[in-house]
């Protein structure tokens, strides 16, 4: 069959479709809305909000479909500062700055960042929060912690939100629970302490929260769809990966080869750290 619009041109199917999926209809979203003048997310019109509301505050009622209180954008606000970034040794920075200095595009630097998220790094948030959403409102949190650990060792999985290769105390984490636990009742953050408690009696050493593992308690403690886990520690990373890309292409030859297991710090000068001082 030809198209009538062009006799010498044929389409690239012909028939009437076998199915629904064959039709385009009609769909709807309860996200966002505009005008000619006006762009409207969550029944809320941007040029109302902005300069008056925070980016913590509008992300919650993007994603919550409901405004935040003040305490709930503080809370957002400090998820996103502390996945802002986690030195220039971490997976991700290291596959963005080896791209950067390829000079390909900026965004091809953040997206390979992005892509390098996975299971081990940066995109456990989503199942910490679905393990620690199961800690029970009464009874013994530590039996709970010692059935979740039993069922994720039988399965072959390791527990979401526990243990990092760096830290054997995660201060981050450490401070997003506590000043998670200042607007809830504490029990999930005592949950996800409940899960590192046990994995160190396992393997008989202290073991951390990690970030995942706070950002869980926190993105629970706002009444967050755990689908947006992984999302809140993109998009607080991405900020860090931009910094990384921008320097990389700033201060570096092109091509260079890059040393993934060290790198000196001639920052801004850092209590405890001395200039010049290796990250491994």
């Amino acid at each position: 069959m030809t198209d009538e619009r062009d006799p010498g041109v044929r389409r690239v199917h012909e028939g009437t479709g076998a199915g629904q999926g064959s039709r385009p209809g009609s769909w709807a979203t309860a996200i966002t809305a505009t005008t000619d003048r006006q762009v409207f997310v969550r029944g809320v019109a941007l040029d109302d909000v902005i300069g008056r509301e925070s980016f913590p505050s509008m992300l919650l009622r993007l994603w919550r479909g409901e405004p935040a209180t003040d305490a709930e954008a503080q809370l957002m606000g400090a998820c996103l500062v502390a996945a802002i970034d986690h030195g220039p040794l971490a997976p991700s920075a290291l596959v963005a700055r080896t791209i950067a200095s390829t000079r390909a595009g900026r965004m091809s630097a953040l997206a390979g960042g992005i892509l390098s998220f996975g299971d081990l790094h940066g995109a456990v948030v989503t199942r910490a929060m679905q393990v620690v959403s199961t800690a029970p409102a009464e009874g013994s949190i530590e039996d709970w912690a010692d059935r979740v650990f039993e069922a994720e060792r039988i399965a072959g999985r390791r527990l979401p939100g526990i243990g990092h290769r760096w830290h054997e105390h995660d201060l981050r984490a450490e401070r997003l629970l506590d000043f998670t636990t200042e607007q809830t009742d504490g029990r999930h953050a005592a949950a996800v302490r409940a899960l590192a408690a046990r994995v160190g009696r396992h393997v008989d050493r202290p073991v951390a929260v990690n970030i995942d593992g706070a950002l869980a308690v926190a993105l629970t403690a706002l009444r967050l769809d755990p689908e947006y886990g992984d999302f809140v520690f993109a998009i607080g990373r991405s900020f860090g990966l931009a910094a990384h890309i921008v320097e990389e292409r700033a201060r570096e030859r092109p091509m260079r080869l890059i040393d993934p297991t060290s790198a000196l710090y001639d920052g801004v000068p850092v209590h405890g750290l001395h200039a010049t001082e290796e990250h491994r």
